[in-house]
């Protein structure tokens, strides 16, 4: 209850309405019970439907003020053009849940570009018009624009199944976290130390051997990836035997013979 009132009390600070924040929270419940709503397959699998007894359809319906039948043709069709011609075909049950999947994303997405662009013309400085000594005229001038930042990029994210693009993400994460620690951190902190000022010293982690494990020419992941793929004949087993030729002993790189034997790696 205590967070709810913060929100509202902070949505009311940056402008928003009590009919903006009524939408924004109808918006918000609906893409809860978007996530509940399930997919029937009828005749024999080739076309699907919505659940129209699924209990969390008739307040999708309310919240979004749709119909059962705009809704069901929205996810379960889909429309093509030939020839000037327009044709309607029924999707399967599958692509109709990517469907369902793909309206939660596009609709929240849309929610937090509203809120974004409401934020950020709230906290704009709007320019002022002011006389211009001697020119007979008004200009414009701006103050200064006032800024929100926000920087969550810290650590590494483990899944079940961590892909290559996972790594990439997880590389790209620690080198912005460590031009952060550099620039706001460590050099502010020497600047205070060189004019004398008094303040509680900082602690941040040094992250170089993680981006050094990944990036580092000669022994770096991807300067190995990069190799192997160069290379002739190369697969699989030969870029793992690699890995654990020249990484096996690094900082914050695991392999044991579990993972060994099933070419898995683990950067910690």
């Amino acid at each position: 209850v205590d967070t709810y009132v913060e929100l509202r009390d902070a949505l009311e600070v940056m402008g928003f309405s009590p009919e903006q924040q009524s939408d924004l929270f109808s918006i918000a419940s609906a893409v809860l019970h978007l996530s509940n709503l399930s997919i029937n397959s009828i005749k024999g699998g080739e076309e699907s439907e919505i659940d129209y007894e699924n209990p969390h359809l008739e307040p999708i319906l309310q919240l979004l003020g749709v119909t059962k039948k705009n809704l069901n043709q929205a996810l379960c069709y889909f429309k093509i053009e030939a020839r000037g011609q327009s044709y309607t075909r029924a999707v399967q049950k599958e692509k109709a849940e990517k469907g369902v999947e793909a309206l939660i994303k596009a609709t929240y997405s849309a929610m937090f570009d509203y809120i974004v662009r409401s934020i950020n013309a709230s906290i704009t400085v709007k320019k002022t018009a002011t006389s211009k000594p001697g020119a007979g005229g008004r200009a414009l001038t701006d103050k200064g624009n006032a800024v929100i930042g926000v920087l969550d990029i810290f650590g590494f994210e483990s899944f079940k199944v961590n892909s290559f693009e996972q790594l990439c993400i997880n590389y790209c994460n620690e080198a912005l976290q460590q031009q952060f620690n550099l620039f706001v951190l460590k050099n502010e902190q020497d600047e205070y130390e060189r004019e004398g000022i008094k303040w509680s010293f900082i602690s941040f982690p040094d992250n170089q051997d993680v981006l050094d494990l990944i990036w580092k020419k000669g022994f770096g992941i991807l300067n190995i990836l990069d190799d192997q793929c160069r290379a002739p004949g190369t697969t699989d087993k030969t870029f793992a035997n690699d890995i654990y030729q020249k990484l096996t002993g690094k900082p914050r790189f695991e392999a044991n013979f579990r993972q060994v034997g099933a070419r898995q790696f683990g950067v910690f």
